[in-house]
């Protein structure tokens, strides 16, 4: 397990596609805190981590009651980590297959909406609402988690490029599917599509591939709920509208609408539970109740002959005690002529360990004359083979048998998916997870079987787009690069994909040179992009590369975005407005030229003023700028040194506030409980010291050291009254230490030592 300076990991809480959660104790609070570490494969990947970064950036300047509250965020052992409140109550999904009550199914859909209010208003798009990104506290109230692709809503442009989707394909807006702008009314959106998950256990658009859902949530009307929902219509008709307009334009409106039918009186009073009873659940209750009829006479033959194995071992107990005196007097040769036969002696010889059950040995002879049998399936084997352990739990060979097949299994499925054979792979997994439920692995290729069969069908997808609009429509052949990557990231070996970006990069380098030709270098520019995008080792793609850099037009449209750039400086529009600012067009011209002193030097010295207005922002309190600042300086493409700088002093600042909330929250707490200069480092004074080195002035810390004083004040004037003169005379030196400034105590203190060497004498 993973070691994280200043925290102590417990255990493992869950893992997904791109982390794992651990529970943890924060060893300077004491607190229990929830980590999210970013699995090794994503360390390279400089856009995933700009990402997770930027969720925690955004996750700490959102406090509210039902926005997930963020403590720390770093990297240890080259793995991003971020930390969080610990959260008991598990996530949406976790709650549906407990059971929600309708009202709770409301109150979820009111706590959040409450949450996306609050985050649009401070200019934030979640863009990712989903069931594990609603999680619950012990009492009940529902938190939003994730901000990790959150982008800011006044600001067009971010780490990804225009057109690029992000977020679940399940629970998008029309607009994000289609790759558009979006504001809060595409969260009420995916919003709506929970809420239609937790009503009816589905959502309401599904399709084998990520662009069929899209396109799904594009064009397909809204669904209609069950009749015992219909209650719910209006509400689902216009807060899943595919215009945005036609939406619930806020969080505030979705919840008034919500209420409304809570006066009403529209809900009904019912459970909703999505919990899927498994096949083996349903196999053990229909044993279950074929046993209980075999009781009463009827039952098929196997089940009966298997509970009534266990009926007369009761009844053969009855007579233990005669049989062995029996045993004793006769001898072995006497086993043959008692009564119960060689079968019910054997039996009774193995309840005192003298022989082996030759109920158990009959069982072990079933289940590896089934294994030996081709024809039998594996959950007949299997189940063949529990029947022994039921028996005796600690079977060996059984054991060892059980786990041999696992394995094999798994190994037949793993070659299955590498040789691309789906349905063979789909078909055995199915049944292998049905068998050994409880085995993580199995979930890992099933993972991976739906990864191979998403990465064929989104193959199959794209090619079909291309041919229906061809490879010069524009928009077609950009989405067709973004798909292929995708398939490949799914699964390497859809060779198909490699092949077709291949294609693509050919056509776009072909692209460049023309534009080239056509003395449009922001076109040759663009395509150039794209092609490399696509496959950055094609044939000619340097040879275009050189001719732009050798093209005569060049040069001027360099020395012209140069004297732009000075003129923007000169304006302090050094990073904003988006398209038109100086470091935009600095970076341009060394895009181009990196060799560009010029821009270089003109880079440098924007950074330098950016730098200042952060150092500004923060000792004004105005964090919100500062990482709207750090966001724009990412997106822009300052160098990763210069952007770790304004991301450190961003941290450093979040860190020494969020120390600062909770230093004050511990003084409260210490006061309350009496602990106010003892135990040591965890007490009142103390905390408000910590504060106030902090944050020099802190009005609250301030007042916690008067409040302490004054306490230690009332304690020492109750000593003295019950003449107590050395604990009194202690209080008030701690108080005196506390507060050195009031000068009526010194004289109190003067007068109790006086009484106190007189009394003494």
């Amino acid at each position: 397990m993973m070691e994280i300076p200043g925290y102590s990991i417990e255990k493992e809480l869950g893992r997904g596609g791109t982390a794992r959660v651990y529970l943890a104790v924060q060893k300077k609070f004491g607190r229990l805190v929830a980590i999210k570490v970013v699995s090794s494969q994503f360390t390279n990947d400089p856009t995933f981590g700009k990402r997770f970064v930027r969720e925690s950036r955004i996750v700490a300047q959102l406090m509210h009651p039902h926005i997930v509250q963020v403590h720390d965020v770093g990297v240890a052992d080259e793995n991003y980590y971020l930390v969080m409140e610990f959260l008991r109550g598990g996530d949406l999904n976790r709650k549906l297959n407990q059971g929600l009550h309708m009202q709770q199914v409301l109150q979820v859909v009111r706590d959040i909406a409450r949450a996306l209010e609050f985050a649009h208003s401070k200019g934030y798009v979640h863009r990712d609402i989903k069931p594990e990104n609603i999680l619950f506290r012990e009492e009940g109230s529902a938190v939003l988690s994730d901000f990790g692709i959150a982008r800011v809503m006044e600001n067009d442009s971010s780490m990804t490029r225009q057109g690029t989707v992000v977020g679940t394909p399940q629970y998008m807006s029309p607009e994000q599917a289609a790759g558009k702008a979006v504001d809060g009314r595409s969260d009420i959106y995916s919003l709506g599509i929970v809420f239609f998950k937790m009503l009816t256990g589905e959502v309401p658009f599904k399709a084998d591939t990520a662009i069929a859902i899209g396109i799904k949530h594009i064009q397909d009307p809204v669904p209609s709920l069950p009749e015992q929902l219909k209650a719910f219509q209006g509400i689902m008709n216009k807060v899943l509208s595919k215009n945005p307009n036609d939406r619930f334009q806020s969080g505030i409106e979705l919840e008034r609408a919500v209420d409304a039918l809570r006066v009403e009186g529209l809900v009904p009073n019912s459970v909703i539970k999505t919990d899927v009873v498994s096949t083996d659940e349903i196999l053990a209750v229909k044993q279950t109740m074929e046993i209980a009829i075999d009781d009463n006479g009827a039952i098929r033959a196997e089940a009966g002959r298997y509970s009534s194995r266990y009926r007369k071992r009761k009844k053969r107990r009855i007579g233990t005690g005669l049989m062995i005196c029996v045993l004793l007097v006769g001898g072995l040769a006497g086993l043959y002529f008692s009564p119960y036969g060689e079968k019910q002696i054997g039996k009774l010889l193995s309840s005192y360990g003298l022989s082996e059950d030759p109920d158990l040995r009959e069982l072990w002879r079933d289940a590896s004359a089934l294994r030996r049998d081709p024809s039998q399936s594996l959950s007949a084997v299997v189940a063949a083979h529990r029947r022994v352990l039921d028996l005796d739990g600690t079977h060996v060979e059984a054991l060892d048998s059980i786990a041999g097949l696992s394995a094999q299994w798994k190994q037949d499925i793993s070659l299955a998916i590498e040789s691309q054979n789906v349905a063979l792979a789909e078909s055995k997994l199915k049944e292998a997870a049905s068998v050994f439920q409880n085995d993580e692995a199995f979930s890992a290729l099933r993972e991976r079987i739906d990864n191979s069969r998403r990465a064929v069908s989104l193959v199959q997808t794209t090619q079909a787009l291309i041919q229906s609009h061809g490879i010069s429509d524009l928009p077609s052949a950009t989405t067709a690069v973004q798909s292929y990557k995708e398939a490949l990231r799914l699964d390497p070996n859809v060779g198909e994909a490699q092949q077709e970006l291949i294609t693509l990069a050919k056509f776009f380098t072909e692209r460049a040179d023309e534009a080239l030709l056509a003395n449009d270098m922001t076109a040759a520019i663009s395509y150039l992009e794209r092609a490399s995008t696509a496959n950055e080792n094609i044939a000619g793609l340097a040879a275009v590369r050189e001719k732009i850099q050798q093209a005569n037009a060049l040069q001027g449209e360099l020395a012209l975005l140069l004297q732009q750039a000075s003129q923007l400086r000169a304006n302090h529009a050094l990073i904003y407005p988006a398209g038109e600012n100086a470091a935009e067009l600095y970076r341009r011209v060394l895009a181009t030229d990196p060799g560009n002193v010029i821009a270089a030097q003109g880079l440098d010295e924007v950074f330098t003023q950016v730098l200042g207005e952060v150092t500004q922002h923060i000792e004004n309190g105005r964090l919100e700028q500062v990482s709207q600042i750090v966001d724009r300086a990412t997106q822009i493409g300052f160098e990763s040194t210069k952007v770790d700088e304004l991301n450190a002093l961003h941290k450093a600042e979040v860190d020494r506030q969020e120390t600062v909330k909770q230093l004050l929250a511990d003084a409260s707490r210490h006061f309350q409980n009496g602990y106010i200069t003892e135990p040591a480092d965890n007490n009142v004074v103390a905390s408000a010291r910590e504060v106030i080195r902090l944050d020099p002035g802190n009005v609250q810390a301030l007042a916690h050291l008067n409040k302490s004083a004054e306490r230690l004040k009332e304690v020492a004037d109750q000593a003295y009254t019950a003449g107590l003169r050395a604990e009194a005379l202690l209080y008030l030196d701690l108080a005196l230490t506390v507060r050195p400034d009031v000068p009526e105590w010194r004289v109190i203190r003067d007068s109790w030592s006086r009484d106190d060497r007189a009394q003494a004498e």
